[in-house]
Parts: structure tokens; sequence; C-alpha cells
């Protein structure tokens, strides 16, 4: 479980998307992007895509590689972490944009049970500065994170193996992108290991790709689901998706 999928959701206003997020947890504010990428009254809502104004992005926009892709759970590097969020599509283009999502709790009931022995209890870390790097490296127009950042979002211990805290079901916790390493792990292997579980758990029997229509709206369970952009002809077409998160009870250690 973890992802809830709506077609044709018609908003009369944008707070009815604000309203709908509040169910499911209290839904943030975007303290830490551009305000020009956030809607105007909004400060929930960051709009992600390529859409412009006045010549600039209006809007959060990453390309993305056709692979690797960058499965991610958002921001796993600050405490508290999102638990949920939520994409609504406002312009979608004709091919290409899905977003891929990759259910942790099966990936995990998957493994051995060597595998399982061999990963629990297991803590990495993770980094916004190290996210931003590997970030840079495929976008060098991407500024450095501000030493003002890096103060606010130091390296934080996450476990390996998460506990949810409502269906208490383990999962993997797995945004590879957002790891620096495992704690007492050397970095050559537990990069090895890292990468050996992220391939076993985007297998396809795990995942599912929203192909995006206007009024689409899915919502997904952070702390046990990753997701990942894919690219498209972003320099012909336009796509724009509103993103809000909300907070609530943590995971913990399995």
């Amino acid at each position: 479980g973890g992802l809830l999928v709506l077609r044709d959701q018609t908003l009369e206003t944008p707070n009815d998307l604000c309203q709908f997020t509040a169910l499911f947890g209290e839904v943030e504010h975007n303290e830490k992007y551009d305000p020009r990428y956030l809607l105007p009254d909004y400060p929930e809502i960051l709009r992600i895509g390529n859409t412009m104004e006045n010549g600039q992005y209006n809007a959060l926009f990453i390309r993305a590689d056709p692979s690797p892709l960058l499965w991610h759970c958002d921001d796993s590097f600050r405490h508290p972490q999102p638990i949920g969020s939520c994409l609504y599509c406002v312009q979608a283009p004709p091919s290409g944009g899905e977003t891929g999502f990759a259910g942790m709790a099966a990936a995990y009931e998957g493994l051995s049970e060597t595998m399982k022995s061999r990963i629990d209890g297991l803590v990495t870390i993770h980094s916004y500065d190290h996210l931003n790097k590997l970030l840079r490296r495929r976008n060098p127009h991407r500024p450095p994170l501000s030493d003002a950042l890096k103060q606010e979002h130091p390296p934080i211990r996450r476990p390996l193996v998460a506990c949810h805290p409502v269906t208490q079901r383990k999962s993997l916790y797995l945004p590879l992108c957002h790891i620096e390493g495992i704690e007492g792990m050397a970095a050559t292997e537990g990069d090895a290991l890292l990468e050996e579980l992220q391939a076993h758990a985007v297998q396809e029997r795990y995942t599912y790709f929203q192909h995006w229509q206007p009024g689409d709206l899915v919502l997904w369970d952070n702390r046990c689901t990753l997701h990942a952009p894919t690219p498209f002809d972003d320099e012909t077409y336009s796509r724009l998706m509103y993103r809000l998160t909300v907070t609530g009870p943590q995971i913990s250690a399995a």
C-alpha cells in the first residue's frame, strides 16, 4: 500500500487541493524553495515543471535523465520528514514525463531471509548536501547548497529497514540519491549493497508508472514509497504539477 490515484479531478480553487491534502496530515509550507516557484498566495503549493514567466522558470524544473532514474522519497534528509506528498497535474506532455512509484514494503518482503538478516539494524546517513552535489553533476547550473541550508539540514541518521508507525509493516527506506553511506561500513561495500537493494526494489513487480493527464491527482506515503520522474521533450511541450507535502507520525527502526 501507500499510493492513491484519482483521475479527472476538477479544482474550483487551489484551496480545494490544500483542504483535500490536509485530510492526510498537517500541510507544510515550502520554506526552502525559491518563492517564485510557489503558487501565489499558496505557500503550501510548489509548482514543478518547465513553465516560464517573463523569461524565467516559475516552477521548479529538474530535467530527468532516462537512466538511471532518480528514485527517492521527499526530503528524507530533514526531521520531521514529510510523511506524504500529493501531485496534481495541471499540464502534461503527450508522451514522457511519467512518474514511477515503487512499493518498499513489498520490496522488503521479497528479499531473501539471508539479505533481511544482513540489513536489519543497519543505519544510513541521509544528506541534503549529498543530494545537491549529485544534482549538480547532472545540471552544472544548479547552485551549490548555501552554508545556511547546510546548517539547517545537517546529515541525519535513518534506518535502512523502517517500521511504519501506523501499519507496523517493515519496508526498505532507500532513497539512494539522498544517502551518503551506511554507518560503520566501508564506502565500497556500502555503496554496492545499496545499489543491489535498489535494483531489487525497482523491479517491475514492485513499480507502477503514472501516465499523467490534466486533472490527475496522486498521493503517496513517503515512508514506504519511492518515486522517480522520467524525461519528456521539454523544448516542445509544457509540464506543470502542483505538489503539496504533509507531516505526521515518523518512521522508526524496525
